[in-house]
C-alpha cells in the first residue's frame, strides 16, 4: 500500500452478506486427455475477502485459475462468472470484472511501467486518474518512466499489480461491484516490506467489496492474510474453507511431506509454521483424503 493513502474504517468494510462471483461446479480438466490434471473441482469465490489457493507444485493451482480467465474450457462442469459461462463471455466482457497478476510475464520492446499500466484499461474506457492511483498504491510514481524490461522481478511484480488495479481495482472511497482479482504467486520476487504491503492492497480491495483470489506457497503469508483457503493436492481440491480449518499440521503434513509445528500468534492465534525435514513422515502420515465425486457436487 501506498504509505500516503489513507486508511479506512469498519464503515467501508463490505457487508456481511457475500455474494457469490466466481464458482467452479464440478469441474474437470486436463492437456493431454485422458489424464486430468483438475478433478471434480467445486468451490465458490464470494466478494469481501481474501481466499489463499495453497499446495505443492503441480497441483493445479494454476490451471484453475486459467480456468477462471476462461482461457482454458474445462472437460466437464461449469465456470462462472456471475452465473454465466466464463469461456462464453468476450475479452471486453471479462476484461471489465476480471483483472489478472500472473506469475510473471514478457512485455517486449521498450514499454515503460506507465505504458504497461496503461495496458489494463485497454479494454475499457481510458482512465488516467486510476492509472495513477494505481501507480502511487504500488509504490511506482516515482518509477514510472523506466522500461519494464530493466526493472527487478519484485519490481515487476508490482508493475503487473498496478496494472489490474487499473483495469479492476477499488480506489478510496469506491465500491468493487463484485469485481475479481486473481493473483498467481504475486510477491515471490518481492523484498518483505513490499510483500506485505501488496498484501495489505489486496486487504483493502476486499473490503471494498471485490472477490480476491491470491496463489501463495508461504504458508505464513498465508496464514496471516487468508480468510478462506483452497487446498489443492494433485489436482485434487481437499479443502475450501477457513483458515483456522485448513491450517493445522494434521492437514498440511499429508500433503506437504514435511513436520511442521504450529506456533499460534495475536488474538486471533493465527499459526507461523516452522517446519522440519524428516525421511520418515511420508511413510507415517496418512494419504490426504480425497473428495469423491459425489462429494465435488
Amino acid at each position: 500500500m501506498s504509505l500516503t493513502e489513507p486508511s479506512e474504517g469498519a464503515a467501508a468494510s463490505v457487508e456481511a452478506d457475500k455474494p457469490p462471483v466466481l464458482r467452479l461446479w464440478d469441474v474437470r480438466f486436463g492437456y493431454h486427455p485422458p489424464s486430468a490434471v483438475l478433478e471434480h473441482a467445486t468451490c465458490t469465490l464470494e466478494t469481501g475477502s481474501i481466499c489463499i489457493m495453497i499446495g505443492p507444485n503441480a497441483a493445479g493451482k494454476t490451471t484453475m485459475i486459467r480456468l477462471m480467465l476462461g482461457l482454458l474450457a474445462p472437460w466437464s462442469g461449469q465456470v462462472l462468472l456471475d452465473g454465466r459461462e466464463v469461456a462464453g463471455l468476450s475479452a471486453a466482457q471479462r476484461a471489465a470484472k476480471v483483472g489478472y497478476v500472473p506469475q510473471g510475464t514478457h512485455i517486449p520492446f521498450a514499454f515503460n511501467v506507465h505504458e504497461v499500466v496503461e495496458m489494463g484499461r485497454h479494454a475499457l474506457d481510458h482512465d488516467a486518474a486510476k492509472v495513477n492511483w494505481a501507480l502511487q498504491c504500488c509504490d511506482l510514481a516515482s518509477q514510472r518512466h523506466r522500461v519494464f524490461a530493466e526493472l527487478s522481478a519484485g519490481q515487476q511484480q508490482r508493475v503487473l499489480l498496478a496494472r489490474a488495479l487499473a483495469q479492476v481495482g477499488a480506489g478510496v472511497g469506491q465500491r468493487g461491484d463484485g469485481r475479481v482479482l486473481l493473483l498467481d504467486e504475486p510477491t515471490s520476487a518481492m523484498d518483505l516490506l513490499h510483500t506485505h504491503e501488496t498484501m495489505h492492497i489486496l486487504q483493502q480491495q476486499a473490503q471494498r467489496g471485490l472477490a480476491v483470489l491470491v496463489v501463495l506457497h508461504d504458508l505464513n503469508l498465508a496464514a496471516r492474510y487468508a480468510d478462506r483457503i483452497w487446498l489443492l493436492h494433485e489436482g485434487h481440491l481437499l479443502r475450501d474453507a477457513g483458515w483456522a480449518e485448513v491450517l493445522r499440521p494434521e492437514v498440511l503434513e499429508p500433503v506437504y511431506g514435511v513436520r511442521l509445528t504450529a506456533h499460534p500468534l495475536g488474538g486471533e492465534g493465527r499459526p507461523l509454521f516452522s517446519a522440519e525435514l524428516t525421511d520418515t513422515l511420508r511413510d507415517e502420515a496418512p494419504a490426504p483424503q480425497r473428495p469423491s465425486a459425489e462429494d465435488a457436487r
